[in-house]
Formats: C-alpha cells, sequence, structure tokens
C-alpha cells in the first residue's frame, strides 16, 4: 500500500516509476486491515502532525483517484463508540475526550448508558459510559492500494510482477534491481517491504528496526439491523464494513511474520465480540483473514533516505497507522527525491 502511494505521487510529478511487488497488489496486511483513518485515536504524540497532514491529503486523493476514473474505495465518514465495562476505565474516556476537543473537523461526546441504549440497543447489560467520536473517516484497504496502482498506471507507471533476487550497488549508489533475471536501471530505489526487512539487509546491509505485528480479522454478518456505529472496547472492534458486514479485529501478535488464521485467535475475537454485542453469537462467520503489519519503534515509522547510500530511500514501520500515513509518507518521499529535504517526517525514526 505505501509503494503504491509513493509509485502514484512520484508518477504524477512527472517521474518515470518502476513498481515491483511480488504478490498481488493488496495482498498481506494492505488488503486484510479494517481500513481506519483515524489521525488522532491511539496515535503517539510525535506523530500527530504526520498524521493530521495525511489524513488531509486523503480526501484530495479521493477526488483525484475519482477523477481518473481508478477503482472505488468507500472513502467515507465513519462514527466510533468506545466502550467502558468498569468504572476505572471511564477516566480514560474523560482523557480520549480531552484530546478532541479544539480539533477543527472532530467531535467526541461522553455518553452514559442510557444514552448509549438509545443509540444501540443490542450492547452489553453492565455497559456503563461510551464516547462517540465523530470526524474519521474508513475505506475499503484492498480496493485503495489498487486503486492507487491503476492511478500510478495512468501516469506511465510499469508493473513488474516478480521478486527482487538482488540489488546491484557500488560506491553507495544502487544501480539496478535484478527480478527474473532482468535488471531494471535506476537513478533511486524506494525500498517499501513491509515486515520483510531481511532483504535490506542482505541487499545493502541496511539493518532497519521494524518489528512484524500479526493480526488477525474476522468478517462476519449479523442477522438483524446493520450497525449505525464502530464498537469498541479495549483491542477488540465491531467494524460496519463491506455490505451487511461487521468485521471484528483485531489481534496484536509480535514477532510473527505467519499468516495463518488460528482457531485461538478466532476464539479470543468471538469472545470480545459478544462481550460488545451478545447477538454476536448469532453472526455467520463469513472469513477469517490474517496479515502481518511492520512496527517501528515506539510506534513511530521508518523512513526516509538511508545513510550511507546516495540514491535507496526507504519507506516502512507504519504499523496500525499504515494505511492512514501513506499520503504522507509518499509526499514526504517524493519531497525527499526532489528537493532533498522535507518537513513531514521531523518527528519519525530515522534510516
Amino acid at each position: 500500500m505505501i509503494g503504491c502511494a509513493i509509485a502514484f505521487t512520484l508518477a504524477r510529478a512527472g517521474r518515470k516509476v518502476v513498481l515491483i511487488e511480488p504478490d498481488p497488489i493488496g495482498g498481506h496486511a494492505s488488503g486484510n486491515n479494517p481500513g481506519n483513518l483515524n489521525p488522532l485515536l491511539g496515535t503517539p504524540a510525535a506523530l500527530v502532525p504526520l498524521a493530521l497532514d495525511s489524513f488531509r491529503r486523503h480526501a484530495t486523493l479521493a477526488r483525484d483517484l475519482a477523477a481518473l476514473g481508478c477503482q472505488p474505495y468507500g472513502f467515507a465518514p465513519v462514527e466510533r463508540i468506545l466502550l467502558a465495562f468498569e468504572e476505572s476505565q471511564c477516566g480514560k474516556l474523560q482523557a480520549l475526550c480531552d484530546l478532541y476537543r479544539g480539533r477543527e473537523g472532530f467531535s467526541a461526546r461522553l455518553l452514559d448508558a442510557a444514552a448509549l441504549r438509545k443509540l444501540e440497543p443490542r450492547l452489553c447489560g453492565d455497559v456503563r459510559a461510551g464516547l462517540l467520536i465523530s470526524g474519521n473517516m474508513s475505506v475499503d484497504a484492498r480496493a485503495l492500494t489498487r486503486a492507487l496502482a491503476q492511478g500510478a498506471a495512468h501516469f506511465g507507471t510499469e508493473l513488474v510482477h516478480g521478486r527482487v533476487e538482488s540489488l546491484q550497488a557500488a560506491s553507495g549508489r544502487v544501480s539496478a534491481a535484478l527480478v527474473a533475471g532482468r535488471a531494471i536501471a535506476c537513478n533511486s530505489i524506494v525500498l517499501a517491504t513491509g515486515p520483510w526487512v531481511a532483504e535490506t539487509r542482505r541487499w545493502l546491509g541496511l539493518a532497519l528496526p521494524v518489528e512484524p505485528v500479526k493480526g488477525q480479522l474476522l468478517k462476519m454478518q449479523l442477522p438483524g439491523p446493520d450497525l449505525r456505529f464502530d464498537l469498541s472496547h479495549n483491542e477488540i472492534s465491531l467494524y460496519r464494513r463491506g455490505r451487511d458486514e461487521i468485521w471484528v479485529g483485531v489481534t496484536i501478535e509480535p514477532g510473527m511474520l505467519d499468516e495463518t488464521p488460528t482457531d485461538r485467535a478466532r476464539a479470543h475475537l468471538l469472545a470480545g465480540a459478544r462481550r460488545i454485542l451478545p447477538a454476536m453469537a448469532s453472526a455467520i462467520l463469513l472469513e477469517h483473514c490474517a496479515g502481518v503489519r511492520p512496527q517501528g519503534p515506539a510506534g513511530l515509522p521508518v523512513a526516509g533516505k538511508a545513510a550511507a547510500w546516495d540514491n535507496v530511500y526507504v519507506a516502512n514501520g507504519g504499523g496500525i497507522k499504515g494505511m492512514l500515513l501513506c499520503t504522507g509518507i509518499a509526499q514526504a518521499i517524493q519531497d525527499l527525491l526532489l528537493s532533498g529535504s522535507t518537513p513531514l517526517l521531523a518527528a519519525i525514526q530515522s534510516v
């Protein structure tokens, strides 16, 4: 997803771009995620400026891709209710409410149990309070990634399906990438490998502080009225997605590159979903999917120009904010390539 965003941004700026991808566009965590664009919720303080900038760029991107006739991807506003079942959790809701106060375009409102039941009568009986957050957006993550690739192709990007075998490099510069015996020459190269960072070490001796974090997601269908709001309690959320679907996510499993769905995770997600909405016990499981996200240190991306290399750039480590940050990181990489500097990466992990 970040690679496609960078390809689109550079190609639109008039650069000749080759996008190399070994797997289907929108695969892995780029497609298997809820597609939340939440610049404030769960965002490290140092990352908020880039998150807000990226959020604003998504609105422009949606118009631009639609104008090009790219695949629709459901860019739409979404409201979420964060739930508290214990008194000790109510203070956290107040702190989040304060975080949203005064932020243009966003709002947050505390709700007691009675108000919550008016909004969603099916909530668990012992819910105590909630925080209704407005102003965020959501997307179909897989469709957005494919739309970015389509947009890049519109501006002349060549898509090469294949795995990079090695990089030709000498005197601090990469001159070509070898794919299936073909040497693809380059003036600059951007490495957006996601959690598969062993390759960057093997190719260039470049060790990136990126950890794989596995996340699993259930796509379900609930009989009865559709949900009006996304609902969250701790790390479990019910997302209104697709057509008459509820997506239940997500697990957080550090250190795992395996993308196999597990029975244990499914049981955990189902139990969390029923804790929020007991009616989920009768929901139909449509799909159980998994993906591995690249997590940077302290929740910050790892992006910028690689030290000791004249023409190597890195875009990685977006973690749970990768879908949101793809627009800002893409712009930052373009700035670095064209002018040598960018204000967008001031607070994140250097390469």
